[in-house]
Parts: C-alpha cells; sequence; structure tokens
C-alpha cells in the first residue's frame, strides 16, 4: 500500500520497574536515515532499535527519541567496589606515568559511569530493554498508521491528476488528427508554390510531404504517455509503496511531453502541452512524500 514518508508514532510500556516512552518522527528523504537517541543505560542496543526501525520503514528521514525510568528505590543504586579499585590503579599508574604529584579527587572518579550499578545488576537492565522495545513497536505501529493515511491522501490527489493529463491526451490527439491532413495540403501548396510549374515527379512529392508530415504526427508519443499513465495508476494500486519507481516514470512521463512539444503544430495543442508539464511537475513533488 502507498505510504507517506511523512509521519509521527509515539509508544510506552511498562514492565517489571520499567517505564519507557519512545517518540518517532518522520519526513522525506531520499533514503533511509536514522537518528537515535537512547538512555544511556542502553546506548549498546543502539543497533538493534536501528534494526527495528529497517525492518518497517523503507525511506525517510527518521528520528527516534527513547527514555525510560525506574520504579525502584534510589538506594538501589550501589557503588562497583571492584571496579573503583581498578580505576584508582590505572590513575596511579597514570601519575607516576605522567610523574604528576597530585591527589586522585572524587571528582577523577565520577568521570567514570561504570562505578555504579543497580542493585539487581543484569536482570533490570533485561527489563528496561523489554521496556524499550514494547515502547519502539507500539510508536512504530502509530507511525505506520499516520503514514498510511497521508499516503491515501496523496494517492487521491495523484489519481485526479493523471485524470487529468488523460483528459488533455485526448484532446491533443483530436487535434493531430484534425489538422494532420491540413498541414498535408499546406505542405502540398508551398511545394507548388516553389516549382512554379517545373516538370517533378509527383510521386516523389507526394513521398517527401508524408515523410515531412509523419514528423509532425505524435500518434507514437501519445501512446507511450498513456501507457505511462496506466502503469502510474497501478503502481498506486500496489501492494508496495513504490515511490522511487513513480519517479523514475515520471521522468520518462516528461520526455513524451517535451516531445510532443516540439512536434507541435498550433498554439492550441503548445497551450495544452504546457498545461501537461505543470501539472508534471506538481504530480513529481507529490510523489517525492511517498516512500
Amino acid at each position: 500500500m502507498i505510504q507517506s514518508m511523512t509521519g509521527f508514532g509515539k509508544g510506552e510500556a511498562t514492565i517489571g520497574g520499567y517505564a519507557a516512552s519512545a517518540e518517532i518522527r518522520s519526513v522525506n528523504n531520499r533514503y533511509l536515515e536514522l537518528n537515535v537517541k537512547l538512555p544511556q543505560a542502553l546506548s549498546t542496543r543502539e543497533i538493534e532499535v536501528r534494526e527495528m526501525v529497517r525492518q518497517r520503514i523503507g525511506r525517510g528521514k527518521v528520528s527516534i527519541v527513547i527514555s525510560s525510568s525506574s520504579s525502584q528505590e534510589e538506594d538501589e543504586i550501589a557503588v562497583d567496589g571492584d571496579s573503583v579499585k581498578r580505576v584508582i590503579a590505572l590513575l596511579k599508574s597514570l601519575k607516576k606515568s605522567a610523574k604528576i604529584s597530585s591527589p586522585i579527587k572524587l571528582e577523577h572518579l565520577l568521570i567514570f559511569k561504570d562505578l555504579f550499578k543497580g542493585a539487581s545488576g543484569e536482570a533490570t537492565n533485561g527489563e528496561e530493554w523489554e521496556a524499550v522495545k514494547s515502547a519502539i513497536d507500539a510508536a512504530l505501529n502509530q507511525l505506520q498508521e499516520t503514514r498510511t493515511v497521508e499516503g491515501l491522501s496523496l494517492k487521491k490527489d495523484l489519481s485526479k491528476r493523471i485524470d487529468k493529463l488523460n483528459s488533455a491526451l485526448n484532446k491533443i490527439e483530436e487535434l493531430s488528427r484534425l489538422h494532420t491532413e491540413e498541414e498535408k495540403n499546406k505542405l502540398r501548396q508551398k511545394v507548388n508554390d516553389v516549382l512554379n510549374g517545373k516538370e517533378v515527379d509527383p510521386a516523389r512529392i507526394e513521398l517527401e510531404i508524408v515523410l515531412l508530415a509523419d514528423k509532425l504526427d505524435i500518434t507514437e508519443e501519445v501512446v507511450r504517455f498513456r501507457t505511462h499513465n496506466n502503469f502510474f495508476i497501478r503502481l498506486l494500486d500496489g501492494d508496495d509503496s513504490n515511490g522511487r519507481r513513480l519517479n523514475f516514470l515520471l521522468q520518462e512521463m516528461n520526455r513524451e511531453a517535451n516531445t510532443m512539444g516540439s512536434k507541435a503544430f498550433d498554439a492550441e495543442m503548445s497551450h495544452l502541452v504546457v498545461e501537461m508539464k505543470e501539472e508534471l511537475e506538481k504530480i513529481r513533488e507529490q510523489v517525492q512524500n511517498l516512500e
């Protein structure tokens, strides 16, 4: 299903003594770009968070902010004595190597955050991570809902614009059919005026006129453009979000419009081609928001 790259999602979860929340925002981007902010205690889980997002989102600039809190009592936080001893020994060795005489102070030790631990150690960290995962999953669900709603709105608008293109194509095709014979007659008259009664093979003249008229014929471009329009609608109705493919298809549609513009032989047809190119630009702006 077609999806917008713009959306917002928020999720919350509580497991054991931990409550977690996740907020995810996404905007359009050529590729998937992730910005993750995690609690310090779970900084090593960033790769796992990124993988969770990649499994659900294919494209867009995505920012995810995660927070967690514990209902445990403050006295459950303890000092890791073994880590303190190792850090002090390291600092003493550093002092000796650098020939520093000043004493080791508390502020020197506070730089090392690993000196503190929760009373329940890995068990509490595991509960915190489970809460965070649940919150992220809920936020991703809401994000995809908002992206889907926005995608359906874009799909409706794009379908209307493709209808306008088809309508313009029908008018151009009719104008071409009406004026092609007229252009051939004008060419015949110009040839006769140039020859001024001179003897020339009439079959050769007629062949040259047909060849010149064919250069003005836009039937081939109209057929290809209409085929592109039909394929565009099929991509919109597909099971996947095809923003990239739609963008490439628009490039082909622009080429056909440019060719028709170069072959246009009257003002009305030229104006219709200009309107089509304006509509294609509006479609391109909308497609930039699709995943």
